[in-house]
This record gives structure tokens, C-alpha cells and sequence, in this order.
């Protein structure tokens, strides 16, 4: 079964990429399944759970005897710590998002409360600052214990020590993440899980295709904004998150400023969510992508942040005695390797082999909201 060229014309600084490595567990699409009670969640080899305690005065039991043609026992893995034990100074974001690293990068879980590293990524993308990845394990657990329901999907975050990420051209110092909707059946208006990147249009639905030529694989979607804006609104609420921007194509954001008035959310988070949203030149209609702002200790140590850098912020870092500090142009020397060639979407679709009439259509819709808008809000570039 081929590929999806949807996923594939996501590119610039986020979405589909390369073929990853090895990748975590993969529940099939639509599928959910319980999450762990935090961190990593091991595999039944990796369970390091002790027998019960015997009862006071109970005699201890007599070892068994190992059965002669048994094999010996694969040796435990060692389960990966939780991020919410780690003090801020234990990552280091350096550089900008376009010309970065990161020092004592932190591993998102590949489940948590709430939230799923997606199957098809690479793990090794999966890092992030401390306050990036706390965040998001906070959001998801808080948006769980509202109501529990299906996780929310992370794409990419960064390498463990930042730089070139394929099919990025950010995501490269620990500040930026890829958060898939939320999505529900149409047919039976069940959870969705997706497996990839899926499309939504003006009305919030979209397909995802299996194989582009065959319609009977086709399963129909559409966005669950209840629940992506309980997380969206967690991650706004969160304190210890300076959330810097969320791109996202124009016509999902209204319709999560709608969800947002329609549960009578606080207004300064709606107006937060408003001011920090723009659709970028690609339509960031499959996913968000999320980037947080360097952290005062950051910039003392060398990170850099891009525009837009509004008042609050500006007014937040003063209070702390510290400087904004906004990239410049790259060194010479500071590309220790090629940056990654990104498709167009014209290219990604020519190369996608033949496709059912319905997935052409669909693509022939998308050129409308495929190009930049241009609304006049002040920090939309």
C-alpha cells in the first residue's frame, strides 16, 4: 500500500518526511488503546512490577526448579525517567529554531496520560527542552482528567542534541513541536486515532486514504474541536509554557475561536490563542506546529528567538532583568550539513503515482486555502 501524498506535501518546517527508523509500537489506524500511567510505557519484558508480599508469618515459598529447556530470561530494559521530574536547568536550548542544537535534550514519552508519540515517527525526534515536553505531558494529563477520551498525537520535536531534522527546516533546538487533531468517524462519530497526517478542509473534514487509487480503503473524518481545543486551551493555561506561536491554516483556526466562545472559555486565553495563530506559507492544515519561546536561562546561555516577540513578552523578560535576543542571519560555518531538500506540494503530488478521482478532487480544493492569507493581524507575517 503507497504512501498517502498528503502527508507527503506537508514540508518547509514541518509534517511528512523520510522514511524514519525504527519506530514505536503501532496500533492500527483508529485504534485506541489505554495509556500508561506516565513516561515510556514498557512492553510486558520490560515490567518490573515485584509478586505479592507474603503474609505476616506465612512460611516463604519454596523457589520453582527452571525447567530444563527453558530459555533464560531476555534481561529488563530500563523504562525511561518521567520529564515532570526534571528542573528546568537539565536542557539547554541554543541557537534559533533554522540554526540550533540543544543540550540535555528530554524525551516526550512515547505514551502518557493522554498523549501518543506517534507510531510512524522516528523516537529519535522526540526531543525537546525541559519546558516543552513538561508542558505537553501537563496539557494532555490536564485535558484527560477533564475528560478522558483519545490522546492527542505528537508529530516530531527535535533530535536529542537539536540540529538538521529531516524534512524540517526548524525543529532543530528543542522548541518546536507537530500536534495532530483530534478527529472523529463520520460514519459513527467514534474517536479516530490517526496514524498520519490527514487534511482537514474549510469544514473541518477531510479522508484518510489508504491507498490513493482504491476508494474503498477511504475512511472519512472530521476534526473533534471540543476536544482539540481542551488541549490547546491546557497548554494556553499552562504557566510554565511560553507558548510563542501556533501555525495552523486559517479556516481551522476560526473554527477553534468558535469552539472556544461556544464552552465559554477565559477570555485572556482566547485572546492569547487569537494573537499568537497565523497560517503560514504552507497551510499547516494537517497539524499545528507549536514553538515556545526561549527561557530567560536560554538566552543566557545562547538562545535565540524569531519574531514575532509581542509586548507581554517583551514586558515578561524585563521583569526578570533579561534581554530579548532575536536570531540573526546564520554563520557561514554554521551548517555542519546540507539542510534537507523540501518538496513543494506540486512535486509531492507528481510523484504520488495514480490517485482516485476523489483524492484529485480533494486536492484541486485545497489550492484555495493552500495559499498564504493575509487577514492584516499585526504578528501574522
Amino acid at each position: 500500500m503507497r504512501a498517502t501524498v498528503l502527508g507527503a506535501m506537508i514540508v518547509m518546517s514541518c509534517g511528512g518526511g523520510a522514511e524514519p527508523g525504527p519506530t514505536a509500537p503501532d496500533p492500527r489506524p483508529g485504534e485506541l488503546e489505554p495509556a500508561g500511567a506516565g513516561g515510556a510505557e514498557p512492553s510486558a519484558k520490560e515490567s518490573t512490577s515485584k509478586p505479592a508480599e507474603p503474609a505476616a508469618g506465612a512460611a516463604a515459598p519454596e523457589p520453582a526448579e527452571p525447567d530444563a529447556g527453558a530459555a533464560a530470561p531476555e534481561p529488563t530494559e530500563p523504562t525511561e525517567p518521567d520529564p515532570l521530574t526534571f528542573d528546568a536547568t537539565r536542557s539547554t536550548s541554543i541557537g534559533s529554531p533554522t540554526h540550533g542544537r540543544l543540550e540535555g535534550g528530554v524525551a516526550l514519552p512515547l505514551r502518557a496520560p493522554g498523549l501518543l508519540f506517534l507510531p510512524r515517527k522516528d523516537p529519535g525526534s522526540r526531543y525537546g527542552t525541559v519546558e516543552l515536553v513538561q508542558g505537553l505531558v501537563r496539557a494532555a494529563a490536564a485535558m484527560e482528567r477533564a475528560e478522558a477520551g483519545a490522546p492527542v498525537s505528537i508529530g516530531d520535536l527535535s533530535r536529542e542534541a537539536g540540529g538538521n531534522i529531516p524534512s524540517h527546516a526548524s525543529h532543530r533546538s528543542g522548541r518546536d513541536v507537530d500536534v495532530l487533531f483530534f478527529l472523529r468517524r463520520e460514519a459513527d462519530d467514534e474517536p479516530f486515532l490517526p496514524s498520519k497526517f490527514i487534511p482537514l478542509d474549510p469544514e473541518g473534514r477531510g479522508t484518510d486514504y489508504g491507498d490513493l487509487a482504491d476508494p474503498f480503503d477511504d475512511v472519512p473524518v472530521r476534526i473533534d474541536l471540543r476536544r482539540t481545543w481542551s488541549f490547546v486551551a491546557a497548554l494556553l493555561a499552562d504557566e510554565s509554557t511560553d507558548l510563542q506561536s501556533i501555525l495552523v491554516v486559517e479556516h481551522l483556526r476560526s473554527l477553534l475561536l468558535e469552539e472556544a466562545e461556544r464552552v465559554g472559555s477565559p477570555p485572556e486565553l482566547i485572546q492569547r490563542f487569537s494573537e499568537i495563530t497565523c497560517q503560514p506559507k504552507l497551510p499547516h492544515d494537517d497539524h499545528m506546529h507549536i514553538r515556545v519561546f526561549c527561557s530567560a536561562d536560554d538566552i543566557a546561555a545562547g538562545c535565540e528567538d524569531t519574531p514575532p516577540v509581542y509586548p507581554w513578552r517583551r514586558r515578561e523578560l524585563a521583569a526578570s532583568g533579561t534581554k530579548v535576543v532575536l536570531a540573526g542571519k546564520a554563520p557561514p560555518d554554521a551548517e555542519e550539513e546540507p539542510r534537507p531538500k523540501l518538496k513543494t506540494i506540486e512535486q509531492a503530488r507528481a510523484e504520488a503515482g495514480p490517485m482516485h478521482e476523489d483524492v484529485v478532487e480533494f486536492l484541486d480544493r485545497r489550492k484555495a486555502w493552500a495559499s498564504k492569507p493575509h487577514p492584516g493581524r499585526r504578528w501574522c507575517r
